[in-house]
Formats: C-alpha cells, sequence, structure tokens
C-alpha cells in the first residue's frame, strides 16, 4: 500500500479524506490519482481507463499522465481512451488509436502519426498540437457550413456536408488499410503467453454474506467518516415526511379523497 502511494505522488495527502459536496477533500488530480490507486491494490498487469483527465486543467492532466507513464515503466499496460489531450500529453503516448465512425484510421506508434497523415494530404500545421488536428479532421464540424437562410438551401447542404464527411472517413480508412503501417488488432504478439487459469478459479464467487458484509462495512464506514452527509440525508427525510402530512392530513378514503 505505501508503494502505491508513492509511486502516485500522494503521500501529502495519504491522510487526507477524500472529500464530498459538503466536506473539502483532495483535490481533482489527487482524487483522479487515487481511484487509479484503487486499481493497483490488486497489482493489474493491464489497466483501462476511461478519459482519466477529464474534469482537470491542462497542468493537473499532465501530471496524472506522468504519473500513468511511469507506472509502464513498471511493465504495465495502460489502455485508455482520452479526449483533446495537450501536446506534453500527446508526446507520452506510445501507440496510438484514431476511430471515426466505427472505423479505425490510424493504428501505430503515436510519433509516426503526423508524417503518416502529412504523406495523404493532410498536413498538420506547424507549432500546433497534432492531437487537436486529428480532433479536427475526424469531426463532421469542419467542414465548411454556407451562410444561408433558406430553409430548402439548408437542408440540401447538410447533406452535401454528410456526403463530404462520409467520403473523408471512407479516404481514411481506405489509406491506412492500405499503408504499410496497418497493423491488425486481432492478431496475438507471438512473446504474449496465454494464462494459466484453472477451472475452479474461474469457477470461485464471494459467497452473499460475504459481498454483504463488504458492502454494509463500507457503507458504515463511509457515514462515520461523512456524518455531514448523514445529517442531510435525515433531514431530507423528515421534511418530505412532514410534506406528506400536511398534504395528505385528514384526506378520505373515498373516490373524491383519492
Amino acid at each position: 500500500m505505501d508503494q502505491i502511494i508513492q509511486e502516485l505522488r500522494l503521500i501529502k495527502c495519504q491522510n487526507t479524506k477524500i472529500g464530498g459536496p459538503l466536506v473539502k477533500g483532495i483535490s481533482g488530480g489527487e482524487r483522479k490519482r487515487t481511484s487509479i490507486g484503487v486499481e493497483l491494490i490488486t497489482d493489474p498487469s493491464l489497466i483501462f481507463l476511461d478519459e482519466p483527465t477529464t474534469g482537470l486543467d491542462s497542468f493537473t492532466a499532465t501530471s496524472v499522465m506522468e504519473t500513468l507513464k511511469d507506472l509502464t515503466k513498471q511493465g504495465r499496460t495502460i489502455i485508455q481512451t482520452i479526449h483533446q489531450p495537450n501536446s506534453d500529453i500527446f508526446e507520452m503516448f506510445d501507440r496510438l488509436m484514431l476511430l471515426a465512425k466505427g472505423k479505425v484510421i490510424y493504428f501505430n506508434k503515436a510519433s509516426m502519426a503526423v508524417d503518416y497523415f502529412t504523406s495523404i494530404n493532410y498536413k498538420c500545421p506547424d507549432l500546433s498540437n497534432p492531437a487537436d488536428y486529428f480532433m479536427s479532421i475526424m469531426s463532421i464540424e469542419s467542414i465548411e457550413k454556407p451562410d444561408s437562410d433558406d430553409a430548402n438551401e439548408l437542408q440540401q447542404s447538410q447533406r452535401n456536408i454528410q456526403q463530404v464527411y462520409a467520403e473523408r472517413i471512407k479516404f481514411f480508412s481506405d489509406s491506412y488499410q492500405n499503408s504499410h503501417l496497418k497493423n491488425d488488432p486481432t492478431e496475438r504478439d507471438l512473446s504474449a503467453k496465454p494464462l494459466q487459469v484453472s477451472d475452479d478459479q474461474l469457477k470461485q464467487q464471494a459467497s452473499w454474506c460475504y459481498q454483504f458484509k463488504l458492502l454494509a462495512q463500507r457503507n458504515f464506514l463511509n457515514m462515520i467518516r461523512l456524518p455531514q452527509t448523514s445529517w442531510v440525508k435525515l433531514l431530507v427525510t423528515v421534511m418530505t415526511s412532514l410534506f406528506c402530512v400536511v398534504l395528505f392530513y385528514n384526506v378520505q378514503g373515498d373516490a373524491a379523497g383519492v
């Protein structure tokens, strides 16, 4: 546990409450790293992350990504989805997969992406963030819309935009499929070995009593650590009860009362 805290740079806040709506706790970046630490307790070799930098400022997002990069140096594989990373974060990527309309338009080393798109006449502007440029050319919003107030012209232009966008994504997909950078995501690396898991291990399942015990214990600890939340829930329950009494006091059980 102490090693995980040190790896995630959480030493200064290791005795601080996580916090919540009513209690000020750790910062957003520390909260993200803590959620990652929860998954590291079982020492996994593969970690999936869904937008780990969402809601963070640029500096904090970069700090979280640096922590994840350090974890990969220990032999872990980290796969994540991310939207609009800054240039510093983009340079940390080892491999990059770009998806548009369910199609893979690039899947190879991130450092080769700019040169690849330049080779198919989509050159990333100098001194700009490649991630922002890739998101732009993959988005339908990047296609210029004509200025017009006529409803028929707007409808026709919308159909044209959809067609242009579909043709662009098809061009990206076909170009990648025919390039020397193409990777088969279903192909297994020869050095990868299957996990040795017995049938007994696959059938193991925690009992209902054990699961109930863990959930009850966690809920009880949350109530103790955040008593303000419990008081708010109690107040809401009491107020709701009073409203019910006031609204339905002396209401008869006949059809008119119902």
